[in-house]
């Protein structure tokens, strides 16, 4: 198995979870995300952590424009996994993850690509 897919098992699809992150979990804001996150100590998941992907319709009315960001972000995401599985795996711990796209334009790739991976190791660092 690469270390870069992105699997199902990955995203987080319960509405439970997703609203509970929303009104208890921590954030961590890094231009142009926020990182929504709530951790458990867990050696027995097969994914350590777990994400969705939210851009606001009252920032992009365009639902094409939405779906570019999330797409870049999951690459970003995806890109920036294998570090951060390692340093989960280390500490044993299990993440659940909602990352909000904040910016009020289109960033290209590059920049959110550095931006997350700024987020997921300040993640770590404060987790740790």
């Amino acid at each position: 198995m690469s270390d870069f897919s992105f699997k199902k098992g990955e995203r987080i699809s319960s509405r439970r979870t997703i609203s509970t992150l929303f009104t208890e979990g921590k954030a961590i804001p890094v231009h142009p995300f926020r990182i929504l996150y709530q951790y458990r100590y867990s050696n027995v998941a097969k994914h350590p952590a777990a994400i969705a992907i939210s851009v606001p319709k009252r920032l992009f009315g365009k639902a094409v424009d939405r779906n570019l960001l999330k797409r870049r972000t999951r690459e970003a995401y995806r890109r920036s996994k294998p570090f951060f599985y390692t340093s989960l795996r280390k500490l044993g711990l299990h993440v659940n993850l909602v990352i909000l796209y904040q910016h009020h334009q289109v960033l290209d790739y590059h920049s959110m690509h550095d931006a997350l991976r700024q987020g997921l190791e300040l993640l770590v660092q404060e987790i740790s």
